[in-house]
């Protein structure tokens, strides 16, 4: 594997303040699959972005339970190359008896979120479980070990696992605490341990949405599955018109490189023009610049990766809704099969009346009437059982709806404080661009002063002294 993106550098793991008791193996010489660990090379991906200074307080406001997701490391196996992630956390022991230590440090790949996430999905189908970053398409694998991929990626697990543990049902969940505790080979055995009940029913629920219909939706819900697909269209054209403007930008960028030299070279050929070409050379080559650094640079941290993860979000919000649904035609399917039974019996007992009059039909159909009356005590046996089902079935919905209205006004409240915060980091892009060109616009103005009053100068010294003479007559 050759080139700048076959390895990738890892520095030396921050140790977390007042002794971790925990095992960090990001600096081992071997993975948790045996594969051996890329030597350290060519650049850093220690960090994320904007987190630098990242502590755990634990004090009351930041919760019992922190994570962070940092340095990822390149893996070389006999059949794969693979990316890991150390993940830092931080326990308030005292209420979260489930934990033994304070701190644990391990290392997972993208596989292993995504177990994860599957888990939370099978324990909790009615909650909103928080999107993972989509795999990497095949045009895309070639570049999947570059610095953009990979923090553009840690950067997005980082917010799935910190919307996991603040939240009040998931960050309970078994498979959290062995995600983030286990050792290599212990965990190894959790994620080959397949799929349990949990998830068969899950799987069994969302097939109901495939193959049928809610009969009579809730006008709530379907308020939110609106409100989603219009939120969807307007993220999504928003990424193209942000797409969009970014190659216009880059095409500018391309124009003002080649205004740049053209300024450059003709100060060659002026020499009393020279200070003022030079100038207008010297300020667009810092507009080049702050446009470089400020806009198109951080467009992808920015801006497009955090509409692609609400788009990943709003089709989370989707599946959530759908797997609510299929609870709902389970609920129906239960009363349907109730109704049906009830209906049966009553035309049974219907006919057992109108067919006992007669003493020779009696006789005559005796067998048959046995063979209603053992059905008829089968559908007695059979409808409380349904009744009952179709009680719990209709817990279930209630708790389902309860469950995931109570997401989704935590996703609202998120949503709003993401949006806003995108929408401030874009205007103050802009702003800091725009103050940046203005600077340099400025510096250039003494020169264009200095210039006219040389041309001024120059030409009051070259008119002739008889024009002189009758001017000043």
């Amino acid at each position: 594997m050759s080139g700048e993106t076959a390895v990738m550098e890892v520095d030396k793991p921050t140790q977390i303040s007042n002794g971790s008791k925990s095992e960090d193996v990001s600096n081992g010489s071997t993975s948790f699959e045996g594969s051996v660990i890329a030597s350290p090379s060519i650049e850093s991906f220690s960090t994320l972005p904007d987190q630098e200074d990242l502590e755990f307080s634990l004090d009351a406001d930041a919760g019992d339970l922190q994570v962070r997701v940092d340095n990822p490391q390149k893996h070389l196996d006999t059949l794969e190359t693979y990316v890991t992630f150390r993940i830092c956390t931080r326990v308030n022991i005292e209420s979260r008896v489930e934990y033994k230590e304070s701190e644990y440090s391990v290392r997972r790949r993208y596989n292993d979120f995504v177990w994860l996430r599957q888990k939370l999905v099978e324990s909790f189908p009615t909650h909103l479980i928080p999107p993972l970053p989509g795999k990497h398409t095949l045009l895309a694998q070639l570049d999947r070990y570059s610095k953009n991929f990979v923090l553009a990626r840690l950067a997005m697990l980082h917010r799935f696992l910190t919307r996991v543990v603040a939240h009040p049902v998931l960050s309970y969940n078994m498979s959290l605490y062995v995600f983030l505790t286990a050792k290599p080979s212990e965990f190894n055995i959790h994620r080959k341990s397949g799929q349990g009940i949990l998830g068969r029913v899950t799987d069994s629920l969302q097939n109901l949405t495939t193959n049928y219909l809610v009969r009579q939706r809730s006008p709530e819900f379907d308020s939110v599955r609106d409100y989603a697909n219009t939120l969807g269209e307007k993220l999504t054209q928003l990424e193209k018109v942000g797409r969009r403007l970014q190659k216009e930008r880059q095409a500018y960028q391309g124009e003002l490189n080649q205004f740049q030299q053209l300024f450059t070279v003709w100060a060659t050929s002026e020499p009393e023009l020279r200070p003022l070409l030079l100038a207008f050379a010297s300020a667009i080559e810092r507009n080049t610049a702050s446009q470089q650094n400020t806009l198109l640079d951080s467009f992808s941290a920015t801006f497009e990766q955090p509409l692609k993860e609400y788009l990943l979000y709003v089709d989370a919000v989707k599946e959530a809704l759908q797997r609510r649904d299929a609870v709902q035609i389970e609920y129906e399917l239960a009363v349907d099969e109730l109704n049906k039974k009830r209906n049966e019996k009553e035309q049974l007992v219907n006919l057992e009346g109108t067919s006992g009059g007669a003493s020779s039909a009696f006789n005559l159909w005796k067998k048959p009437a046995e063979a209603r009356d053992e059905k008829i005590e089968k559908l007695s046996q059979l409808i409380p059982n349904l009744v009952r089902q179709a009680e719990a079935n209709q817990d279930k919905m209630q708790c389902a709806n309860e469950n995931l209205r109570s997401d989704l006004e935590r996703w609202h409240v998120e949503k709003k404080k993401d949006i806003r915060n995108l929408l401030l980091c874009m205007a103050n892009q802009q702003i800091q661009y725009y103050e940046d060109v203005l600077s340099s616009w400025e510096q250039v103005i003494p020169e264009v002063k200095c210039a006219n009053q040389t041309a001024g100068s120059s030409a009051a010294e070259n008119i002739p002294a008889s024009s002189s003479m009758q001017f000043s007559t």
